[in-house]
């Protein structure tokens, strides 16, 4: 699933969730069936159902694919002792490599991930807070300790995460601006209007 180019065997299971988040991004989850999958694989809807149960099995190993990269990352950045400037850093870069890299995947996660079904859409709102309230203390603490400004935690998490997510749509892998560039640009944008000078 990683649209980067780097050379990954993928299995035929990770081709169908591929080739449906790219199906379900243009069209919506609703919208999207199984047999329109299957075409866009290039296999019969009776094979489909070889390697994936239902389309509702495709979002939720969609969502979760990465929710669990977001929860193990945000639980390594969280404990590893840097600065709250470092932590945002890292988180920044953090959402701009999976807005990257998993693109279609990304905005099928973001757009539709009120379409899951309980338990599983419990599980991914307790995930998300979880995460998000962690991504907020880690403003607080800069604030407390004087490294960013009297900023509202809430408005400045929204805005960072509501800024990356947009890469999703024009970004083109291979193509200027590179990954490189595109981190160091907007890490500086966004914490030089946090940064407490």
């Amino acid at each position: 699933m990683d649209t980067s180019g780097a050379n990954i065997t993928k299995t035929r299971k990770d081709v169908i969730i591929h080739e449906a988040a790219m199906l379900i991004r243009e069209k919506g989850y609703v919208a999207a069936t199984m047999r329109d999958i299957a075409a866009k694989v290039g296999v019969e809807a009776a094979s489909l159902y070889n390697h994936i149960k239902s389309k509702q099995h495709i979002l939720h190993e969609i969502c979760f694919k990465l929710a669990d990269k977001y929860t193990a990352q945000m639980g390594r950045i969280d404990d590893s002792g840097e600065s709250a400037i470092v932590k945002l850093k890292q988180l920044i870069e953090l959402h701009i490599d999976i807005n990257t890299k998993y693109s279609a995947l990304s905005t099928v996660m973001n757009d539709e991930w009120r379409h899951l079904n309980e338990p599983h859409l419990s599980r991914f709102l307790e995930l998300r807070n979880s995460y998000e309230r962690k991504f907020l203390r880690i403003i607080y603490e800069g604030k407390e300790q004087g490294e960013l400004r009297d900023i509202n935690p809430k408005v400045t998490m929204y805005s960072i995460l509501g800024s990356i997510r947009w890469l999703q749509n024009w970004y083109t892998p291979g193509k200027q601006p590179g990954i490189g560039e595109i981190k160091q640009n907007i890490t500086d944008l966004l914490l030089s209007g946090m940064v407490n000078k």
